[in-house]
């Protein structure tokens, strides 16, 4: 059965203003072909629902978060019975490298590339 990927860029915590969103949706969207994608500025607060709302109505069973560190919101984006990878674009890349400069946004849209791979050839663990 082939995944349903969804992918999910925070434009928050100076992401949004260090980085050009419109080229991370043209990774996901052109390059990836992946059907669902969307941009929030506050994915870790009020619009986690709209992921929830993605996997419930639209059959997303894999979700890609291009945001802040794995270490943090680990309650927030844990989606019992989903797939997740998290990208972290913020500390990584938007906090440690100069904004708006070509090599960070090449840099995030790198990371945001390898998170989907990696989110396509994932497999559960076997008992």
């Amino acid at each position: 059965m082939e995944k349903k990927i969804g992918v999910y860029i925070c434009s928050g915590c100076d992401i949004g203003t260090c980085l050009d969103s419109g080229k991370l949706i043209d990774v996901a969207t052109t390059e990836n072909n992946i059907p669902i994608v969307r941009t929030s500025p506050a994915f870790c607060l009020e619009d986690a629902q709209l992921i929830k709302d993605d996997i419930e109505r639209e059959g997303v069973d894999t979700v890609v978060i291009a945001a802040c560190s794995p270490r943090v919101n680990t309650d927030v984006f844990g989606f019992k019975g989903t797939f997740v990878e998290r990208v972290n674009i913020r500390e990584q890349v938007v906090w440690s490298h100069p904004a708006n400069h070509p090599e960070t946004q090449s840099m995030a849209e790198d990371y945001l590339r390898m998170g989907i791979v990696r989110a396509q050839k994932a497999t559960p663990p076997t008992p």
